[in-house]
C-alpha cells in the first residue's frame, strides 16, 4: 500500500471517530481502502441482540457508515468539498451474523467512477450506486444497495 494511501486512510478514519461518535460504540476493530472498496472489521459483542446474533440496527448502520465512506473516500482527491448522504437503500438480510464481522462496500457493477466525478465537477451533484454486504463463513448475510449523492458542501446548520 503507498504511503499516500496509508496516511489518506489514517485520516479518515480519525476524521470519522471525531465527527460521527455513534462508531466509537460499535467495536470498529479495522478499515481497509483499496479505491475500489472500503471494509470494515467490526466486534459482534457491542453489536449482538437478544439472540447472540448481529443486531439489525448495527448491520444497517455500519452498512450505510460503509457505503458513505466508499463515496467520501472516492471524493478525497478533488479540491472542493463535498457532502455525501444516502439517498435511498435497500437492506436484505439472508442469515444471522453470529460472530465479528466485516462490512465491505463496493461500486455497483454498472459504476463508472470517472463519470460520477466529472458530473460532480460539472454540476456541483452526482449520484452513484453501492453495494454493502457480510459474509460469514462464505455465505452472504446481508446486503444494502444503495444510492449514495454527493454534493457541495453548504453548511445545515
Amino acid at each position: 500500500m503507498s504511503q499516500d494511501l496509508e496516511t489518506l486512510i489514517e485520516q479518515f478514519e480519525e476524521r470519522v471517530r471525531n465527527d460521527i461518535p455513534l462508531i466509537n460504540h460499535m467495536g470498529f476493530q479495522q478499515l481497509q481502502y483499496d479505491r475500489d472498496s472500503l471494509t470494515f472489521s467490526l466486534s459482534l459483542e457491542p453489536n449482538h441482540n437478544d439472540k447472540g446474533t448481529a443486531f439489525a440496527g448495527s448491520l444497517s448502520a455500519s452498512a450505510n457508515l460503509c457505503g458513505w465512506g466508499l463515496i467520501t473516500l472516492l471524493l478525497e482527491s478533488l479540491e472542493k468539498d463535498y457532502d455525501v448522504v444516502i439517498r435511498d437503500s435497500r437492506l436484505e438480510y439472508f442469515l444471522p451474523v453470529t460472530q465479528d464481522f466485516q462490512v465491505r462496500a463496493e461500486f455497483a457493477e454498472v459504476a463508472d467512477t470517472d463519470q460520477f466525478i466529472d458530473k460532480i465537477k460539472q454540476k456541483g451533484k452526482a449520484r452513484m450506486d453501492v453495494v454493502v454486504q457480510v459474509i460469514e463463513g462464505g455465505e452472504l448475510c446481508f446486503r444494502l444497495s444503495g444510492a449514495y449523492v454527493a454534493l457541495e458542501r453548504k453548511k445545515w446548520v
